[in-house]
């Protein structure tokens, strides 16, 4: 897609001239060729993709088709050399040219020379040569680019020498070609698939095998070894438990579970030479084994001790047990793969450094910004509580493993794809990992909505690059080549959805039904909304007026929702049933904009209400026992290893006094004690009257609920219970007061 550039202030120099006045270097003159593009005989694919890229390019710009040729075969014309060697003298940047993935770019009025420190450098170099001399932009996968028209090709004099501040550079491309297109034209290194490390020069890519970052269910899968060894799976109350994406681990110091573990790795780089990297990260969640064995090593390594790094209980740390067998796989992997890197995730109740353990040079930790983390402020910035936290975390982490990766939320998956505004802070993060020197980031995002984080991606990928360049500049750059005479609307846009949360100074993470409730000014959004509309009337071509288009849908969809959220805990904290009605009518409004799955589901759960006599969120579609219509608190069925949880919130007449709550609940049910959410990340346990039968048959299980465990500002109490795949089915919840305390 071609959008004309106006008035924009670039990241980069712009040195090319349109008119071939004396001493320009003519590529192009008049829609005709004056050049030829020039790579190594014998040049490899990827050389041969940016010859081919920076010929195609020259000819969606001029009309004219550059050819490509070998050395030896140049017959006239300006040289424009891809990758072939160079003389020292071109060279002033010895270090910089040592960098495998330096770019060196120079005209003269001999040629042009596109190169760098490995054939992947020059490709970089053809990509930056396209944007600093002819203005082009890459703004998002999916095609959305910027090529600007000129018959003629004339250039100034140039030189630039540069390379990448972090080594690795990733966010999440799979096999999606479009995303790897464009993170390659940014400057990203991985994660890529397999098969395309031919054309980008070697780029990163995890394993087919293996391709997310759990793994400890891949490398030893259940199906295969629970029946013959059962011992190598984590002890869970008693009793061996499949290995499981969600919930369940391995046993660790089980006899044999290491040696065959390491043989899967090693036989991964033993059939792939090209791959340079896997994880070996335990599965998702918690289930860690209790075995005797086990716990003899936490003791050993870590005196047993617990966390609350994060979390909302004090759980036991497993960071030296994790790092432990993760360094006994590394020395049998590098006994035969040396150079290669084995990622292993910190986070959970293993996000804090082992107290004795060190990471092995090829085991590198994967630092989850996960818990504690205030998406609203910079990591650095100590005027947030648990952005302080993780600091002293991450710095702890850069002392003891300078080979740290460094793992964003880029894309969050839990915040319902709700307006994000963390372009700036994110910014600033890269330059704070930088300077602590780590200089490895990897983006959880699959690079699949820009109407949403819109400048995010292209941030990013350019500090990356360079930690120096000014954050807001870029964005503006993206802003204006993405929109046209529509960007200056966009930037009042983008600029006050920041402002919507930047002015409350409320944290957030990762809850919208949580964190939104104040989270946003209002008016903020209303300005962003009128900002859109303005946008939409100033877009003057088709492109522009379907991006604006396509960023409204997508804030729509977020301000309504927004709005919902708010009439809902409104309802929470006064019972208003018309906030109720609102919160309903809002939430089908958003939804008509967008569907989210887990956003479609909190706007089912509010006619939950009704059925269940509560306003529920977790439970499972309706379903039938005993005669009477009920739900489950596993929404996602049995067997699956997930959580089961479910909350619902009790309507208590008058929370300084106690109340009996009353939940008719399936006799087969798995339910014991319920929580009570008593302030911002303290939940209290209460004891049932009397316990469940276990028979087929509805029972009545009654809770007292005191005065003092009560959120004493709200009439709604949010209740909560289940977790670890537990069933539980509910029919009815009532609450009745019960007089004095």
């Amino acid at each position: 897609m071609f959008m004309r550039a106006i008035g924009i202030a670039s990241c980069l120099p712009v040195c090319a001239t349109w008119g071939g006045a004396s001493g320009d270097v003519v590529l192009v003159e008049a829609g005709r060729p004056r050049s030829v593009i020039l790579i190594p005989a014998g040049a490899s694919e990827t050389l041969r993709y940016a010859a081919k890229e920076l010929s195609d390019y020259l000819h969606e710009v001029s009309g004219a088709r550059v050819p490509v040729v070998a050395e030896g075969e140049h017959r006239g014309g300006i040289r424009i050399g891809v990758g072939l060697r160079l003389a020292p003298s071109v060279i002033r940047d010895a270090k910089t040219a040592q960098n495998p993935e330096s770019v060196l770019i120079h005209t003269d009025d001999k040629g042009v020379i596109l190169s760098g420190g490995s054939d992947r450098g020059a490709l970089y170099a053809v990509y930056r040569f396209l944007e600093a001399a002819l203005g082009c932009r890459w703004l998002a996968p999916g095609g959305l680019e910027v090529v600007p028209k000129r018959k003629t090709i004339a250039l100034k004099p140039m030189h630039l020498e540069t390379a990448p501040a972090f080594d690795l550079r990733t966010f999440k491309c799979g096999t999606d070609a479009e995303q790897m297109d464009w993170a390659l034209k940014v400057g990203l290194n991985g994660f890529y698939a397999a098969e395309a490390a031919g054309r980008n020069g070697g780029g990163y890519y995890l394993p087919e095998e293996f391709p997310g970052c759990h793994t400890w269910y891949r490398v030893i899968p259940s199906a295969k070894h629970f029946e013959t060894h059962p011992e190598w799976f984590a002890l869970v109350d008693g009793k061996r438990r499949a290995g499981q994406l969600h919930g369940t681990q391995l046993c660790v110091t089980a006899p044999g579970l290491v040696d065959a573990f390491a043989k899967n790795i090693i036989r991964l780089f033993d059939r792939d030479p090209h791959l340079k990297v896997t994880s070996i990260s335990p599965n998702d969640g918690y289930g860690w084994c209790e075995c005797e064995r086990c716990e003899a090593l936490d003791q050993k390594l870590c005196k047993g001790r617990t966390t609350k790094q994060g979390l909302s209980k004090a759980r036991p740390f497993r960071g030296d047990r994790v790092f432990w067998f993760a360094n006994e796989v590394a020395r049998r992997v590098a006994a035969k793969h040396p150079d290669k890197m084995l990622l292993v995730l910190a986070y959970v109740n293993y996000a804090e450094p082992p107290d004795t353990i060190r990471p092995l040079p090829n085991v590198v930790p994967w630092l989850c910004h996960y818990a504690p983390a205030d998406y609203a402020k910079s990591i650095a910035d100590p005027s947030s509580e648990p952005n302080r936290q993780f600091n002293e975390l991450l710095e702890a982490w850069a002392k003891i493993a300078p080979h740290l990766l460094f793992y964003g939320y880029v894309s969050k998956s839990m915040w319902w794809e709700l307006p994000r505004p963390v372009t700036q802070t994110f910014a600033a993060d890269v330059k704070h990992l930088h300077a602590l020197g780590v200089h490895r980031y990897y983006a959880q995002s699959r690079l699949n909505n820009w109407p949403l984080d819109g400048p995010l991606y292209y941030v990013l990928a350019k500090l990356m690059w360079d930690p120096k360049l000014d954050p807001q500049r870029v964005a503006n750059d993206w802003i204006e080549h993405m929109f046209g005479r529509a960007a200056p609307e966009m930037g009042r846009f983008y600029k006050a959805v920041e402002d919507s949360v930047r002015k409350t100074g409320r944290p957030y993470s990762d809850s919208p039904t949580r964190d939104v409730p104040g989270l946003y000014v209002i008016e903020d959004l209303d300005r962003a909304r009128d900002a859109l509309a303005k946008a939409a009337e100033k877009a003057d071509d088709d492109p522009s007026r379907e991006r604006v288009a396509r960023v409204t849908r997508k804030f729509l969809y977020g301000y309504h929702m927004i709005l919902a959220i708010e009439a809902l805990q409104r309802f929470k904290e006064g019972g208003d049933p018309t906030d109720l009605t609102q919160a309903r009518e809002l939430g089908r409004k958003a939804l008509q904009h967008g569907r989210l799955a887990k956003a479609a589901d909190f706007v089912r759960s509010i006619k939950a209400f009704t059925d269940l006599g509560v306003l529920a969120k977790g439970f499972g579609k309706a379903e039938v026992l005993g005669g009477r219509r009920c739900w489950n608190s596993d929404e996602t069925g049995p067997g699956d290893g997930r959580s089961g949880w479910a909350t619902f919130y009790a309507n208590v007449p008058d929370p300084k006094k106690p109340a009996q709550l009353e939940i008719d609940v399936w006799g087969k049910s798995r339910l014991g004690s319920i929580v009570i959410h008593t302030r911002r990340g303290e939940w209290k346990g209460i004891r049932p009257a009397s316990r469940l039968s276990g028979e087929a048959k509805w029972e009545t299980m009654v809770y007292t609920i005191p005065a003092k465990l009560m959120a004493p500002d709200r009439k709604l109490q949010e209740i909560g219970f289940g977790g670890g795949d537990s069933q539980v089915w509910v029919a009815a919840v009532r609450v009745k007061p019960l007089g004095k305390q």
